[in-house]
């Protein structure tokens, strides 16, 4: 079982959902001037879209493929102002780096046009609908380096 760690980012009507999705910026890609900060500052609007629409309650935005899971839910409403379950520590790890990805959470009515969007403005962020989980295959895929590659035919040669 893989390890999991998750944060919870107080949202609306704390902070707005480009204010909310700037401290999830700083959690994953704490260095301003990394590649994965700029990759997470191109998905802004579209991750902004999400918290509005309050889809990262419940089901977070997924980082995988570099060490462990990590799941950054919102907290909204009166629980937002008043910090309850609020957990916004940063991490001991940088999550978005090496070979990272992002699973982004969105309304099912949304997730085509989300998709769409994602594809032409990032190779890292995609997007699942509310209720959906990462595949095995993705997390898996993205967990597996190339350095454990067994080579069968050599590893059964007698």
């Amino acid at each position: 079982m893989a390890t999991v760690i998750t944060r919870s980012i107080a949202s609306t009507p704390k902070r707005t959902a480009t204010e909310t999705w700037e401290v999830i910026m700083s959690l994953l890609a704490p260095d301003q001037k990394s590649a994965a900060r700029l990759e997470l500052g191109k998905v802004a609007g579209v991750a902004a879209s999400s918290i509005a629409s309050e889809t990262p309650k419940d089901d977070g935005f997924i980082v995988y493929g570099n060490g462990p899971q990590v799941r950054v839910y919102c907290v909204f409403g009166e629980d937002a102002i008043s910090d309850e379950g609020v957990n916004e520590d940063s991490f001991q790890e940088t999550p978005a780096s090496g070979d990272w990805h992002m699973s982004m959470p969105c309304l099912p009515e949304d997730l085509e046009w989300t998709t769409k969007k994602l594809k032409t403005i990032s190779s890292r962020v995609t997007a699942r609908a509310v209720g959906e989980s990462i595949t095995s295959t993705q997390s898996e895929t993205a967990n597996t380096s190339a350095e454990l590659a067994v080579d069968l035919k050599e590893f059964l040669k007698p």
